[in-house]
């Protein structure tokens, strides 16, 4: 490095860093300076311990008194932290304001000491050959080293430090109560980011959310309480982003988040939905549930703005948008209470705890090709060993499940349960067929959920298209452009989809074509009211029709009766499932069925 000489008696700023081979003096007077021991950052550590990037001297001015002090980030400003952490004074800090005669440390061998000065340089001393600690310094008058245990530079001396009024006062980097940044460092690493952007031609994007009637909650439960939920929500949004994204505290009820990278136009939709999955949860207050509503605002890099002001401003008036959409949507403004929360959380606690202490069992119905008896396939229906109140069945505590959000664990262990036993079997030699496994809705709207499926008949080992999964006309037309999307996807897996409980007063005829069904199944409502309503052959004999004429499997479920059969068969249904030709069964009697009918045909 050139040595600087400067006779002016105004202070200045010194970073001292000591490893084990040098002692490097740098007068600091730039806007930032990376650190790390990667050969491109504006200070070298030499350290196999230190990061390639580990950290960041940033400078703040004061506009009150035309002074300036510098930070230090622990990491980069694209997000990235240090892996072992930055220490001053002792102390581990993601931010701090740095003061005269601090000490820092790199959570390795390599510290530090920062000083603010009037007498600087810079200067490389290699500490292998010269033992004794200086601090270097040159100008016209005198060229020589000057030793810190004699203290030639007095650091006590007032007139050699900066007041603290001359520092920031009041500003910190850290939102005190969730410890996010604020809006002072986020607007540094908008900065870093759109400037990158701008460099590589790349793409990012800011997400803004607001807490719905937060004002709501304050007043009902006090701002402690209110804190409290800002704390959780902040630690959910954290635990939703990738490890390069940057989340805030933008306002008293706001946050924002950065999204430094983007490569598809369809990622931002579905980090939104992921973030507003984990942030939707239901909040647990004493015995009571509380569901929080969000209003959300995105802006785009670079077709919603090229600098900060109208970027964020663009993020703002999307956010603004979505919040009269959801008021006029919910004009009564209030915040979703549970009445049954009490029950419910114990409801909960006690699904928990069934699904972690292997309380949930799954059962297999056989389903039946009519004509010749052979087993098509089964359908996995899960049933709940109560330890107190025996078994219970999913028509009482699935509903309860998709209300406190535990079904998507459940419906995970589910499908991957019935994807182990279908594999488990075929392994025996028993007779190769289909797996049925209802979704949820709740499941539907998972941005993991294609994923999270594959991800399944990899570790079991199942083939696709031994996997099928059922979906309900109700989830269907709640969103039929997302569960096209989604189903789609799962199609292409290789996995097989059935439309469940068909006709059961909702029409998808209309949209039936346009999804990749394999499977038609008539609801058991619809079958029971076969031989007591004779209008209702008419409509089940449309179905049947509808499903043969698009080449699909049509199964009827609950067939309990042979009357019922027989005038299945007569309308040309092929398959049938229910009580009549087998109750659902334990992997044990399943397994005994399986080969006990192994090639032949399935009594009544």
């Amino acid at each position: 490095m050139n040595t600087h000489t400067n006779h002016h008696q105004e202070n200045r700023h010194l970073i001292v860093i000591e490893d084990q081979k040098y002692r490097q003096t740098i007068s600091l007077e730039e806007e930032t300076y990376s650190i790390g021991r990667h050969s491109k950052n504006s200070i070298v550590i030499n350290s196999q311990q230190a990061s390639r990037r580990h950290g960041t001297l940033m400078k703040r001015n004061n506009r009150h008194n035309h002074t300036y002090s510098y930070w230090i980030i622990d990491g980069d400003l694209d997000g990235n932290k240090s892996r072992n952490g930055i220490y001053v004074n002792g102390e581990k800090c993601l931010i701090k304001e740095l003061k005269n005669g601090d000490l820092i440390n790199f959570g390795c061998e390599v510290n530090a000491t920062y000083y603010a000065t009037h007498e600087w340089s810079n200067k490389i001393i290699d500490i292998t050959n010269n033992k004794a600690q200086k601090l270097s310094t040159s100008s016209s008058e005198t060229n020589s080293y000057y030793d810190l245990s004699q203290s030639h530079l007095n650091f006590e001396d007032e007139s050699q430090l900066l007041h603290p009024k001359d520092t920031l006062q009041a500003q910190e980097y850290q939102d005190p109560l969730t410890k996010l940044p604020n809006r002072i460092l986020f607007k540094e690493y908008l900065l870093n980011s759109l400037k990158n952007a701008k460099q590589y031609n790349t793409s990012m994007a800011i997400i803004l959310l607001d807490i719905n009637h937060f004002k709501t909650i304050n007043k009902n439960w006090g701002y402690p309480v209110g804190d409290k939920i800002l704390v959780e929500v902040a630690h959910r949004l954290k635990s939703s982003l990738r490890g390069s994204d940057i989340v805030a505290r933008w306002g008293d009820d706001e946050f924002i988040v950065l999204l430094p990278k983007i490569s598809h136009g369809d990622d931002i939709e579905k980090i939104i939905q992921r973030i507003l999955k984990n942030i939707s949860q239901s909040l647990e207050l004493s015995e009571t549930l509380l569901y929080l509503e969000y209003s959300v605002g995105c802006s785009i890099y670079p077709q919603d703005g090229q600098d900060i002001k109208t970027f964020l401003r663009q993020a703002e008036i999307s956010l603004l948008k979505h919040k009269k959409k959801m008021i006029s949507k919910d004009k009564k403004s209030h915040l979703t209470i549970d009445p049954k929360a009490s029950r419910l959380l114990k409801a909960k606690t006690a699904l928990q705890k069934a699904l972690s202490h292997q309380e949930l069992e799954l059962y297999y119905q056989p389903q039946i090709k009519i004509k010749t008896g052979e087993i098509s396939g089964f359908e996995a229906l899960v049933r709940w060993n109560h330890p107190e109140l025996g078994k219970i069945s999913p028509q009482k505590f699935i509903p309860v499940a998709e209300q406190t959000d535990s079904i998507l664990l459940i419906g995970e262990w589910i499908l991957k349960e019935a994807c182990r036993q279908n594999k488990a079997w075929q392994d025996m030699g028993l007779p190769n067929f289909i797996m049925s496994v209802n979704l949820s809705p709740l499941q539907l709207k998972d941005p993991n959920f294609v994923n999270r499926v594959k991800q399944i008949l990899k570790e079991t080992q199942l083939a696709p298209h031994w996997l099928e999964l059922e979906i309900t006309e109700k989830a269907i037309l709640a969103n039929s452009e997302l569960a096209h999307q989604v189903l789609q996807d799962l199609r292409q897996l290789g996995v097989h989809l059935s439309m469940d409980d068909f006709g059961t007063g909702y029409s998808c005829i209309n949209h039936l074509p346009q999804f990749p069904f394999g499977t038609l199944k008539i609801a058991q409502s619809c079958i029971k009211e076969l031989t007591e309503k004779p209008e209702t052959i008419a409509i089940i004999s449309a179905a049947i029709a509808l499903g043969n004429s698009l080449d699909l499997r049509v199964i009827a479920e609950g067939v309990e009766t042979q009357n019922q059969l027989d005038l299945l068969q007569d309308l040309n249904c092929r398959e049938a499932q229910g009580y009549l030709l087998s109750y659902p069964l334990n992997y044990r009697d399943a397994t005994r069925f399986l080969d006990l009918y192994r090639g032949s045909k399935v009594s009544c």
